[in-house]
């Protein structure tokens, strides 16, 4: 039907429809039973869509209401109550917004580089590689006890070589299978990931959820590098998926073993010619990285950024600032050497609650929320 020029226009006619679109997060508040009193207050508690019908009859009042939302949600999920508690005042929580500042900034930028590690898609119904340890452990035979000992100890490596060794690499591919290669639930959390970040996605994990999450239903829009592929040039029309260690359904190529790790990054040490290390080396210098459900520490990925700081260090060359979202230490002092040994990495740490996985999601929102308010 052909569209009336005389007929008057209205608010959705202009952008202020998309931008009531960008505040969905306050407008489900707003319609919700959080947001009862303050319908009740400004009088829109018996309209069809409060919260549209606000935006459209008082945006002053909108705004003013949308700007005290906002400030509660940053002191929520930024942890400012739970902060102030540990340390007795006000300086990590001003920490962490400073941080989260500086971290939004560089994703306004587009200098920002997810690496996501098991932690995210632990949600979607996949095991933590301890976890899935135990399971390799119990399925090749061998006594439980055992197995422990050596997670402690965080010898993964060692856990692996003997499975193999004792239970034969067919039988730990077929159960690394029927863990990660099937469709897990998307979590939120790579849901906006894949909202945020449209260029360059680095995992170390081995399923999917990852590639699920970017809606690839016509093939055409990742470009997924496996360790053989890890350097080969991106493709500037798709979002690349850097799969560090490689993906379930081609199990024989992925990096599990001791003997794998050591001809993937170098046997005494790291060895940054190699092509992971190489690749990595490029987007520790290149780009800030924002580790998700990482857990940072002493493994491979970990070495590999030690070395490339110490290089660039004697080099006399400035590295970009590298975030991680992760828990908060329990209290004060353990927080501080927390702190400094990410900081000698390079990494910026933003604090959550421990235990509290969801404030990842929640921080991720507030990054969402704060890039499209600087775009109204």
């Amino acid at each position: 039907m052909a569209s009336n020029p005389d007929r008057p226009k209205i608010w959705c006619d202009e952008d202020s429809h998309r931008k009531y679109e960008d505040y969905a997060d306050f407008n489900e508040w707003f319609d919700g039973d959080d947001g009862t009193s303050l319908r009740k207050d400004l009088d829109y508690y018996l309209v069809a869509k409060p919260s549209k019908a606000f935006f459209a009859g008082d945006r002053e009042a909108y705004d003013q209401a949308l700007g005290e939302y906002w400030i509660e949600q940053r002191n929520e999920w930024l942890g400012s109550e739970h902060l102030s508690q540990i340390c007795g005042d006000e300086h990590w929580s001003q920490r962490n917004a400073q941080r989260f500042d500086q971290l939004c900034a560089r994703i306004e930028n587009g200098d920002v580089v997810p690496f996501i590690g098991a932690g995210i898609s632990q949600p979607g119904g996949f095991p933590t590689w301890k976890t899935h340890l135990r399971d390799q452990w119990r399925t090749a035979g061998l006594a439980q006890p055992e197995v422990e000992d050596l997670l402690s100890n965080g010898q993964y490596e060692t856990i692996v070589d003997r499975i193999e060794n004792e239970g034969g690499r067919d039988v730990f591919h077929q159960e690394l299978r029927d863990a990660f290669d099937r469709n897990g639930e998307i979590p939120p959390t790579l849901y906006l990931t894949s909202e945020l970040f449209r260029d360059t996605v680095i995992t170390t994990n081995y399923d999917r959820l990852i590639e699920q999450s970017y809606d690839i239903g016509d093939n055409a829009i990742v470009q997924m590098l496996v360790p053989a592929e890890i350097l080969t040039p991106p493709d500037a029309d798709k979002t690349t998926v850097i799969k560090l260690h490689g993906d379930i359904r081609t199990p024989a190529g992925c990096i599990l073993s001791k003997n794998q790790y050591d001809q993937a990054y170098g046997d005494d040490k790291i060895d940054l010619s190699l092509p992971i290390p190489q690749g990595l080396d490029y987007y520790f210098r290149n780009s800030s990285l924002l580790f998700l459900g990482c857990s940072l520490n002493q493994d491979r990925t970990t070495h590999v950024f030690e070395a490339i700081k110490a290089a660039a260090n004697d080099d006399g060359i400035n590295l970009p600032q590298h975030f991680s979202i992760e828990q908060c230490p329990t209290d004060q002092e353990q927080m501080a050497a927390r702190n400094a040994e990410l900081l000698g990495l390079g990494i910026t740490p933003i604090w959550f609650e421990q235990g509290c996985f969801d404030y990842i999601e929640g921080i991720l929102r507030l990054i969402r929320n704060e890039l499209r308010h600087r775009k109204a």
